[in-house]
Order: C-alpha cells, then sequence, then structure tokens
C-alpha cells in the first residue's frame, strides 16, 4: 500500500486579538494574502512593547500580540525566523506573569501552541514535550470552572494528537480523544470556538477509527464535523476546514462499508473547498492536493482513465503553488498518483517521473517524522521498477528503504504494520530470485507480526491476510508442509470475506485463493478443489477487465488451471482449448513486464508441446517475441546483458529442434535467428545507416539517425550511486533515455507504415537469410536434450541432418573434455587410475576407454594415463564421425588444395567446440580432417555475414600492432615477423620503448585502422563477459570499451592473445566474446583463440598468416592486403604451425571468425 499525506493546515485559536490597526490589517491579509500588508501589521505591533517598560502593565499582552502577528506570518510566508521570533517573544511575556497571574495560563498556552507549531515544521522532540508541559501546568493552575480552561485541554490534546503521530502510543490518541470530549463538554452553545472542538475531536475519531476500523469512531466523526458545519455557515473563515474534515471522514466510512453515497459526497465537498480559494491563496494548493486524492479514490473504485488523468493534472497545479513546507508532501501525492497511473497502463514515463518526484521529496525532507512515508513510497515504486526490469540494484534498494522506514516506525508506531509488510514482501520477492530460505522465513516472521498489529476491524488486515497467505504457500512449495498451505488457504478465505463485492483489491483475493487451491488439488487430486479453483479464477479474471495490469496473470492462472482440467478429465478438448487461449491472451497483454510475458510464453510452450497442441510453434514465437523487451535499447549494456540471463538460453534451440521436428525448415532458421545474439543485435539496430529510409522518408531517418546515437552514448554510463542525490541523477537520465526508447519504438512503427518497409528491423526471414549462403554453406549446429540437428544452408537449400546419438549432455562432456585438455598441465582428467573422473558420468569415461583400448588394439601406445592429445583424438574423431563427415558427404565435398570456405554458425554447447579441427589423428598414413576439405570460419549469427563490404576507404592504409614484450618476450619476434611483411610506413607499434600501449591510446586509433593485431594477454570475465578484455600497460581494453568506438574502416583484428573467442558459459548464444565483440563493433574478419595459446606460437602463425594476406594474385609481396583472403591465410599458418608436431592444444584454439 502506498501513502497519502492529508496535511492540515495549523488554525491558532488566538484568545486575543492583535489590538489598534494592527487588527484591521491582519484581515485584510487573511482576504487578500497580501503579505506587504502583514508585515505592516508586524510593524505597527511591534510599536506597542517598544513604547512600554517591561514594568508596564500591558507589556505582556503586547508581546504575546507581537508574536501572535509573528506567528501569522510565519504561516503565510513559512519563514523560520518569525517562528523562532515568535516563540522568544511568548518566552519574554511569559516571564512577565509569573505564578499566581491570573494571565500565566495564557502564556503558558500560547507557548505552548508555538511550540507545537515549530515541532510539526521541524521535528524537535524537545519542543513537543514542552509543548504538553506547558498545557498541563495551566490546568493545575486553573479551577474547573474557569472559562480559558477548555483552551488548556484543547492545547494538551493536539499536542498529545502530535505524539501520537510520532510514537504511535495509542494511549496518547485516547487521551488526546477524552480531552477534546472535555473540551467539548465545556463549550456549550453558542460558545464561539464549540466549532473548534467539534471539529478536532472529529478529527480524533477519524485518525482512530484509520488505526482500528470501529464504525462507531467514524460515525460519530461525521455527526461532529456536520454539527461544525452547521456552527461555521458561510462565509465563516474556518468552514473549509470542517468542510475538509467531513470530506475525509466520508472517504474512510466509504473503504469500511462500500457506500458508494459517501464517496460521492466526500468528491463534491472537496470540489467545493477547491474552488473556495483563489489561485493565490495558501491553502488552495492543499486543498486541490485532497480532490486529487479523492479523484484516485473514485478511479480506483469503478471510475474511468479521466479521474486518475485529472487527479494527477490537480496534483501538479497543487505543486505549483505550493509553499515550502508542504512542497516534500506535495511531491510524494503526485508520486503516488503517476505510480497507480503506471499500475494501469504501463507507460514508462510516468514510473520513471514517480521515482525522481520521490528522490526529491526525500532530499527536500532530511529528518522529519513523515520521511518514513517517503522512504516507503520510493521503495514501492522502485519495487513496481524491479518487477518490469529485474535490476538487482533496485531490489537491494527497495529492501534497504523498507528497513530505513521500519526503523523511523518503531514499535507503538501507528504505520508500522505498514513497513513490516512491505519489507517482508519484498524479502519474498529476493527469495524467489535468489531462493535464500533466511529471506523466506524473515518474510513469514514480518507478516506475522504486520498481521498481528491488525486485528479485525483493521482496514489493512485483509492486505496482511493475503501478504501471509502468499508467503505460506512459497514456504509449502519449498518444504512441502501441509500445514503451510492448510493456514495459506484459511487466511486467503478470511481476506476474501472482508474484501466485499465493491473491494477495489477482491480480485487479488479471488486469484491468490484459486492458486492456493490449484496447488492443494496437485497434492490430493479431488475435483470438487479444483472446479472451485477454476470458478475463482473466472471471477477474478471478470473484475480485470483490459487494459486491467493484472489481466495477463489471471489469464495465465486460469489456463493452468483448465490444462489441470483437461489431464483430469482425459478428453475435454474443450479445457485444453481454453486454456490455451488463455495462455494465448496473456501473452499478448503488451503494457505487462517482458518478463512476465516470457515466463507465460515459456508455461505455454511447455503445455502446448506436452499435449502435442497446434499452438506449439506460436508459443515459441510469443517467446521469442518477447526476448528482445528484455533488455530495452534504453538500459546501459551490462544491464542488457543480465537481462537476458532470465529465461533466455536455449530457447531459440528448443524452438529450432520443435520446428525441425514439425516439418518446418524455415520456422527453425528463423527462430534461431530471432532468439540468439540479442545483445548485439540491438546493439547493432542502432549503428544502422538507414541508406534506404533517407531516399524516401529523410525526415524519419534523420529521427532514427538522431535517437539511436543518443540511446547508443547513454547506454555506456554508470548506474552505481549510494547516495539518493546522486541516484536522483542517475534516474533523471535513465527517465531521459527511457523517453528516447519509446521515440525510437515510435518512430520504427512509423517506418513500418511504409510501402517497402513492413519488416524494417524485424528478425530476417528464411529467403533474406540464404543469401549469406552465396558465397558458400553456412552449418548450423543445434544441441538438444534429445539429440543435435544440423541445418546446412546454401543459396537455393537447406538440408537438415539429426544426430541422435550427440544430445546435450554428450556435448557438455565433449566440453569438460576439451577444456581439461587445453590445460598447460598436459594431464587429462580422465586418467585410469585417478579419482577425478567422477566429474563425467560414467557411460562417458567407458566411452573414452573403450576407444583408447580400441588404439591399442590397432598398435598405438596409449597404455597407462592418457595426455591431453589422446583426449583431443577421442574428441575430434567422436565429432568427424558424428558431425563433420556427414556434412561433407551432403555437401559432395572432395580433398583440396584449395578447399572452398564453409561457415559454421554454432548454437549452445557447439559453441565451445573446435568443429574446425575434427577429424582421424591416429598416425595412419592419411590423416582423414576437415582441413583437407574445407577451410573453416565461424559466424555468431547469419545476419553478422550479410552486411555488405564498406565502400573501399580513401583513407591510405594503416596497421596497428600492440605488444607485451616484458611479459610475452615472443611477442618482440611477432612484432619483427610482422614488419617483414607490412611496411613500416603503414604500421603501427604501441607497446615497444617509446610507444606507450595504454588502454585509450589503443582504443582511440581503432575507428581508423584497417587491420589490428594484438600480441598480448587476453582474458575472458565468466562473471561480466563485458569486462573481458586486452590486458595492456594500464588496464584491461575492456569489451565495453571497445564498443563505444565506431570502426569505419576494420577490414580484420588478429587477436594473438589466450581466450579471445571463448564465450560465456551462461550465455553461449549472446556471442560475447572478445573476438565476437570486434566483429560486430565493425571489423570483418577476426581471427581469435578458444584457450590459452602458447606464447612462441605466436611468431610461427602470425609470420605465415601476413604472409599470404600480403601476397598478389602472381604469389608476390604486396604492399596492402588482401583481407578476404584472411581464413585461407589462417588455414595456411595453421598446417605450418601443426608441421612442426605440435601438441593439439597448441593449433586447435586458433580460428577465423567473420566472412
Amino acid at each position: 500500500r502506498s501513502e497519502v499525506s492529508y496535511f492540515f493546515p495549523f488554525y491558532p485559536a488566538h484568545a486575543m486579538s492583535i489590538k489598534n490597526s494592527a487588527t484591521t490589517t491582519e484581515t485584510d491579509f487573511d482576504d487578500a494574502s497580501q503579505l506587504r500588508e502583514l508585515d505592516e501589521a508586524v510593524l505597527l505591533t511591534r510599536q506597542a512593547p517598544e513604547l512600554q517598560t517591561p514594568a508596564h502593565p500591558l507589556h505582556s499582552e503586547s508581546l504575546d500580540n507581537l508574536a501572535n502577528a509573528f506567528t501569522t506570518r510565519f504561516q503565510k510566508g513559512g519563514q523560520s525566523a518569525d517562528l523562532d521570533e515568535a516563540i522568544s517573544l511568548h518566552r519574554k511575556a511569559l516571564k512577565l506573569r509569573p505564578s499566581p497571574n491570573p494571565l500565566r495560563p495564557d502564556s503558558l498556552n500560547y507557548l505552548s501552541k508555538v511550540l507545537l507549531l515549530r515541532s510539526r515544521q521541524e521535528g524537535q522532540p524537545s519542543d513537543l514535550d514542552e509543548a504538553i508541559s506547558l498545557p498541563k501546568q495551566a490546568l493545575e493552575l486553573q479551577s474547573l470552572t474557569d472559562p480559558l480552561r477548555p483552551s488548556s485541554l484543547h492545547n494538551l490534546a493536539l499536542a498529545l494528537f502530535r505524539q501520537f503521530d510520532i510514537t504511535g502510543q495509542k494511549c496518547d490518541l485516547d487521551e488526546s480523544i477524552s480531552l477534546h470530549r472535555q473540551a467539548l463538554e465545556l463549550r456549550v452553545s453558542p460558545h464561539p470556538l464549540q466549532s473548534e472542538s467539534l471539529d478536532c475531536l472529529g478529527l480524533a475519531l477519524w485518525r482512530r477509527s484509520q488505526e482500528e476500523g470501529h464504525q462507531s469512531d467514524i460515525s460519530e466523526a461525521i455527526q461532529l464535523y456536520r454539527r461544525a458545519l452547521e456552527l461555521r455557515v458561510s462565509p465563516h473563515p474556518l468552514r473549509s476546514r470542517s468542510i475538509h474534515g467531513l470530506a475525509l471522514a466520508l472517504g474512510e466510512r466509504f473503504e469500511q462499508d462500500g457506500h458508494r453515497g459517501d464517496l460521492d459526497e466526500a468528491f463534491w465537498l472537496h470540489k467545493q473547498n477547491s474552488e473556495f480559494y483563489p489561485p493565490s491563496h495558501p491553502l488552495r494548493s492543499h486543498h486541490l492536493n485532497s480532490l486529487a486524492v479523492m479523484l484516485r479514490k473514485i478511479f480506483m473504485h469503478g471510475g474511468d482513465q479521466s479521474d486518475l488523468d485529472k487527479s494527477i493534472s490537480l496534483q501538479r497545479q497543487a505543486l505549483e503553488i505550493s509553499p515550502k513546507s508542504s512542497q516534500s508532501m506535495c511531491l510524494n501525492n503526485l508520486a503516488m498518483g503517476l505510480w497507480g497511473r503506471f499500475e494501469q497502463n504501463g507507460r514508462q514515463v510516468d514510473l520513471d517521473e514517480a521515482i525522481l518526484l520521490q528522490r526529491q521529496a526525500l532530499e527536500l525532507l532530511e529528518s522529519a517524522p513523515r520521511r518514513s512515508m517517503l522512504l516507503s513510497n520510493l521503495a514501492i515504486a522502485l519495487g513496481t521498477r524491479y518487477r518490469q526490469r529485474g535490476h538487482q540494484n533496485d531490489l537491494d534498494e527497495v529492501i534497504l528503504l523498507h528497513r530505513q522506514a521500519l526503523e523511523l516506525r518503531p514499535s507503538l508506531h501507528p504505520l508500522q504494520y505498514m513497513s513490516l509488510s512491505t519489507l517482508a514482501t519484498a524479502l519474498g520477492t529476493r527469495f524467489q530470485q535468489g531462493y535464500y530460505q533466511s529471506d523466506l522465513d524473515e518474510a513469514i516472521l514480518l507478516h506475522r507480526q504486520a498481521l498481528e498489529l491488525q486485528p479485525s476491524p483493521h482496514p489493512g488486515r485483509s492486505e496482511s491476510l493475503n501478504n501471509l497467505a502468499n508467503a505460506l504457500h512459497t514456504n509449502f512449495m519449498q518444504k512441502a508442509h501441509q500445514t503451510d498451505l492448510n493456514e495459506a488457504i484459511l487466511l486467503h478465505r478470511e481476506a476474501l470475506d472482508i474484501r466485499n463485492l465493491f473491494h477495489p483489491r477482491r480480485s487479488e483475493s479471488l486469484n491468490n485463493l484459486a492458486n492456493a487451491l490449484r496447488t492443494q488439488f496437485e497434492r490430493n487430486g479431488q475435483q470438487t478443489v479444483l472446479n472451485e479453483a477454476i470458478l475463482l479464477n473466472r471471477k477474478a479474471l471478470e473484475l480485470r477487465p483490459s487494459p486491467h495490469p493484472d489481466q495477463s496473470q489471471s489469464l495465465y492462472d486460469l489456463g493452468s488451471g483448465l490444462i489441470h482440467a483437461y489431464s483430469l478429465s482425459g478428453n475435454n478438448s474443450e479445457y485444453l482449448e481454453e486454456g490455451i487461449e488463455s495462455f494465448r491472451a496473456a501473452t499478448q497483454c503488451l503494457n505487462q513486464p517482458a518478463s512476465l510475458r516470457l515466463r507465460i510464453a515459456h508455461a505455454w510452450i511447455s503445455q502446448a508441446v506436452l499435449h502435442q497442441h497446434n499452438s506449439s510453434i506460436d508459443a515459441y514465437d510469443a517467446a521469442l517475441q518477447a526476448l528482445p523487451n528484455l533488455a530495452a535499447l534504453s538500459f546501459d549494456i551490462k544491464s542488457r546483458q543480465v537481462a537476458l540471463l532470465t529465461d533466455s538460453n536455449g530457447l531459440a534451440s528448443n524452438a529450432s529442434r520443435f520446428a525441425i521436428q514439425a516439418g518446418k525448415i524455415d520456422k527453425a532458421i528463423e527462430f534461431l535467428e530471432a532468439g540468439r545474439a540479442i545483445f548485439w543485435s540491438q546493439f547493432l539496430s542502432l549503428r544502422s545507416p538507414f541508406e534506404e529510409l533517407q531516399d524516401c522518408a529523410p525526415e524519419l531517418a534523420e529521427k532514427l539517425r538522431d535517437t539511436a546515437s543518443a540511446l547508443e552514448l547513454g547506454s555506456h554510463r554508470n548506474t552505481y550511486a549510494s547516495e539518493n542525490g546522486k541516484k536522483l541523477v542517475i534516474d533523471q537520465e535513465t527517465a531521459r533515455l527511457n523517453r528516447l526508447n519509446e521515440v525510437w519504438l515510435k518512430a520504427i512503427d512509423d517506418v513500418r507504415q511504409l510501402n517497402h518497409f513492413e519488416d524494417f528491423l524485424r528478425p530476417r526471414s528464411l529467403s533474406t537469410l540464404q543469401v549469406a549462403a552465396s558465397d558458400g554453406p553456412v552449418v548450423i549446429l543445434v544441441g538438444n536434450d534429445d539429440g543435435s540437428d544440423i541445418l546446412i544452408l546454401t543459396s537455393a537449400n537447406v538440408h537438415t541432418l539429426h544426430l541422435s546419438g550427440l544430445p546435450n549432455q554428450e556435448l557438455r562432456n565433449f566440453v569438460h573434455l576439451i577444456r581439461h585438455a587445453s590445460l598447460n598441465s598436459r594431464r587429462s582428467h580422465i586418467e585410469d587410475h585417478s579419482g577425478n573422473t567422477a566429474e563425467f558420468p560414467p557411460s562417458m569415461v567407458e566411452t573414452f576407454r573403450n576407444w583408447a583400448r580400441l588404439k591399442e588394439e590397432r598398435g598405438m601406445r596409449l597404455q597407462g594415463q592418457k595426455d591431453s592429445d589422446t583426449v583431443f583424438q577421442f574428441v575430434l574423431e567422436t565429432l568427424w564421425h558424428e558431425v563433420v563427415k556427414p556434412i561433407i558427404d551432403i555437401l559432395n565435398l572432395k580433398t583440396s588444395a584449395e578447399p572452398p570456405v564453409v561457415q559454421w554458425c554454432p548454437t549452445g554447447l557447439f559453441s565451445f567446440l573446435p568443429i574446425h579441427a575434427a577429424g582421424c589423428y591416429d598416425n595412419s598414413p592419411a590423416i582423414d580432417c576437415t582441413s583437407e576439405y574445407l577451410i573453416s570460419s565461424y559466424t555468431p549469427t547469419i545476419g553478422a555475414l550479410l552486411t555488405q563490404d564498406q565502400t573501399v576507404s580513401t583513407k591510405p592504409f594503416e596497421m596497428m600492432v600492440v605488444i607485451q614484450s616484458q611479459e610475452l618476450p615472443a611477442t618482440q619476434k611477432e612484432l619483427e615477423m610482422i614488419k617483414q611483411h607490412v611496411s613500416d610506413d603503414f604500421l603501427v607499434k604501441l607497446g615497444i620503448p617509446g610507444e606507450s600501449a595504454s588502454v585509450e591510446s589503443v582504443a582511440s586509433r581503432l575507428s581508423g585502422l584497417a587491420i589490428v593485431h594484438f600480441s598480448c594477454h587476453g582474458i575472458q570475465d565468466r562473471s561480466n563477459p563485458l569486462d573481458s578484455g586486452l590486458k595492456l600497460e594500464d588496464g584491461l581494453l575492456r569489451v565495453s570499451r571497445i564498443m563505444q568506438e565506431k570502426i569505419q574502416n576494420g577490414a580484420l583484428a588478429f587477436l594473438c592473445a589466450c581466450e579471445t573467442a571463448m564465450g560465456d558459459d551462461k550465455l553461449p548464444d549472446e556471442a560475447m566474446s572478445l573476438g565476437a565483440s570486434l566483429l560486430f563493433s565493425g571489423f570483418r574478419h577476426v581471427v581469435a583463440t578458444m584457450w590459452a595459446m602458447m606464447d612462441e606460437d605466436g611468431p610461427v602463425v602470425a609470420d605465415a598468416f601476413y604472409e599470404e594476406l600480403f601476397r598478389d594474385p602472381d604469389g608476390k609481396p604486396a604492399p596492402e592486403p588482401d583481407t578476404s583472403k584472411s581464413a585461407y591465410a589462417l588455414h595456411l599458418a595453421i598446417k605450418k604451425l601443426r608441421a612442426k608436431n605440435v601438441s593439439f592444444n597448441r593449433w586447435v584454439p586458433f580460428i577465423h571468425m567473420g566472412k
């Protein structure tokens, strides 16, 4: 629940008015709100004490009058110095009236009132303590029949009410009510202040009704306010205060019993008040805010969108004219209005502004009683953003803010239950992400504490019942304790009983009870339980028509129940059809978070596949369409990468596998292309030249270019801060980028309305992708749990091949074997006598041993421990027989001195296997291996091959070589080898004496170079792939830094460094290696390594590679390279390295990427 501030103006009851001409001037001020006239009143009133000596009998009275003038000016102008001066003057007057002076009680009361006022502004406990003590002293001096005793009772009641606001001690509120009753009894008609007592007693009863939910309190409060209004007929100056109080009381009674007449009357009363004050009046802001809050309540109870929009408009007006003292509360209320509208329509701009406003409010209210409310409401808004985007730092801050709010709401605080509940809910959310049982245990404990603080008929009880029930339901799913589920169902039923037909959150209780009953059915199989769950889901859905923010959740839950009913019925297809259609409709609620739509799509896939429903392809389509939205362009690049961890890995492969089985090969390839390298496809979309669009819609093209440039620049921003003020700056930038993202999406939609641009920036169709195979076949490798599939894309056909003997588990074993064999120890973890075989299945170990035994029978020496070469032989031979040789047969390839180039497009676990090196290397006279038939090149996606060769640059050819000679001595020799083939005129050499290889000196040169060659350490950061990089003199040249460069002339990047083709285990389909990063950043060809390389191999490979690259068609050295021969040049260079009879782990890691 969010909290709205109902703040009240302070109306001091002056026992004495300012005498002489000052009285008239102050009255004029009240009417005209002219501050200069009040200044005149203060000036005139000051003259009296200045003309009197302290012994003058009227001096104390003059001091009180002057103090009252300063108090009034403070209330109008908000200057704390005026209030301090008033307190000082009242203290002087009090000293002049020692006991038994008959006017001493008056001075005690005057001073109490201004101290209470200051305590409201500044929150100093000492002011409030004294404000309580002073009227108590006055009461001790006054007889029971003293005509001013009601004023002392009244002032003490106000001070105790304030103390209740801060500490929440019920005894303070009860005593305040009792004192107001006593004062009212003494102010019988026609007492001029009877209406004041009626008002204040009504306010205290309203507050107690809010806390305890007793109908009698709110009914009495309404009666008291109506009596006060009868006494304050227009144009009574305080009539608006009684109208305001009556409106609040009617609104509260509506919350308790749902009588619409109360809500309508409350609205008209607030409207009457808002129209009473002119635009310049200081109280207008307060009443506009109250009217706005009421309009929002009307919207929540069946109103339409215009009510909510009008509410927000009024809150904006209230903020514009609000005095400084109430700005933080106006910011808070506007923020919660915007948050509420976001909950309805999902417009990101509303949520962004709500968060900004809450942060601004916190900055204005660093230490005050209402700070806990601001902390709590900011946490609520951030919690909503977390559900939308899934950023962990938002959830962490939510929990921190709720804990801070709870610290400000100690035991007996009236809103402690709310902080307990919201903190518990946030902890429950964190449990669902990390599954730390301690979070869930604490959440349940806090929910129980919150519920204990809300005995029936507390208005917040139903929410705590609901929250505790949800937590217990979750606990049951973890521990299977039946008592948890039983209690959850009972609590949901109690909450539903409280939430009557008019309650705005009744649908929530219906839905949650249904879910708990469905879980009960899954355990006991009782048809009646399932039937009730489905009935409740239907009722909840009826209360959530479009565009209700929870409609998709209700559709999903109803669909789940119907699928259960179908399984139970055996053959009632109506259940299945309706269930599937519910899933479909849920994924089409576009105002819902992409993460929710993806989760529902996964459920749809699961059920459609399980029950062989014909919507399976549609379900996969829905899931893949949601994927790009997980990583919006307004995110920073790290957040985009993290977002794609959620339910995305393996989705494209699974979709492709299903499409293949269904005989829809075109869909299989399109699914793979649409669901992989999402991170890079979005990155590249921002760098699209839009040349074709420029010809027919230049304005749209320009808008897209400008927006793309701003979004790309913003994606490299820092999003971490620890202080609220700095977070405010970050959130302002986030809000700006979110607006730009909306502009981007709208512009793309506009482009798609144009003829011939219907598929603008959509995933490519098969017919478009086949163009990539015009220069040679593209082989797509897809692993799945039940086997692997090969899709061979040529310019005319698509060939398919199913490998039942290579499921993901086998591929996973091969990846482990290769990684262990590539270690510098040269010892495999599969050794006949070692204990290290436990991480591989027994079947894999047995397969390896059988293979080794067969080789030994053929005369190979494999006895004893198996070195890394033996492991390589085993894996590469298996890949040859199972994968590569069948492909060669389909393509009808023969051994050749100049074999064709084949593009490998591996997915999933295939991304970590050296397909290019597959072959039989058993020392027989003729080695049968991949490189005898074809030249291998890798591509992360088919689309990466469609990038058109850029126009030949008019800029002279230039190449940069970066070495790390101090740590890697062979890199100096590598440079010498390169210099044999490249003229010094074209060569930029960094890392040599006098030429520093710093991160910025290297990065800043990337955009203008044709070739870059790195001879240094490479590091793959498995926890954060964007921090992977090349080790230079002053740090890492990270992937994230490379992405910032717009590489216009890049032809080739040679990464003679370790691990530069090693991808991310968690996101293999996102191509997060260093090599892929350079490929997507603009280099058309990349040479990289799959694991650590030997320092001494760099010069050998570089020498042979550049010798071929700088060779003209006649076989002579050329001044400039032909980078289109990069794959062939690497092919020759690795042959030269192999000729040295080096081990597999030295020549296998080198690969070519790109065209």
